[in-house]
């Protein structure tokens, strides 16, 4: 148990919970491990207007009969969608979206040239602490875009 004041008690669950711990690694490895899978086939997490879909398989592959936990997986084929003002949704290319390509903690495709790093990290086969540091970063931008 966590203390929170003297004479009460929060269990670590409502710990977890609060926005100052929401940007932490360790608490969004946490969350991902409790969540359930949608239809079978897919993990959703939910910051603000984004939406991460995790698949445990290529996108376009058949779905595995067993579903367990996102965090049980050393890789997931990952899909980031955006929910607009007008209520529209779009998929972010990871790559080519000028909020996340340069993002060095997400990227873990990249390929080295005489003439600099090629960044070819696009959400296919992203490792999971790669994926958590998209959370995070996800966790950032919203905060950010709540006071524009």
């Amino acid at each position: 148990m966590v203390t929170q004041s003297p004479g009460s008690f929060i269990t670590m669950d409502n710990t977890l919970d609060q926005e100052e711990y929401a940007k932490n690694i360790y608490v969004i490895k946490h969350k991902l491990s409790e969540l359930k899978p949608i239809n079978g086939s897919r993990w959703e997490y939910s910051v603000g207007n984004f939406t991460v879909h995790m698949y445990p398989y290529e996108i376009g592959d058949v779905p595995r009969s067993q579903m367990n936990s996102p965090v049980r997986h050393d890789k997931l084929s990952v899909v980031v969608n955006e929910k607009t003002k007008a209520g529209s949704v779009s998929s972010i290319c990871l790559r080519d979206d000028s909020r996340f390509k340069n993002y060095e903690p997400i990227q873990y495709d990249v390929i080295e040239t005489p003439s600099g790093k090629i960044n070819v990290s696009n959400g296919d086969n992203m490792p999971i602490l790669q994926l958590c540091e998209l959370i995070r970063y996800l966790h950032r931008l919203s905060n950010l875009t709540a006071f524009m």
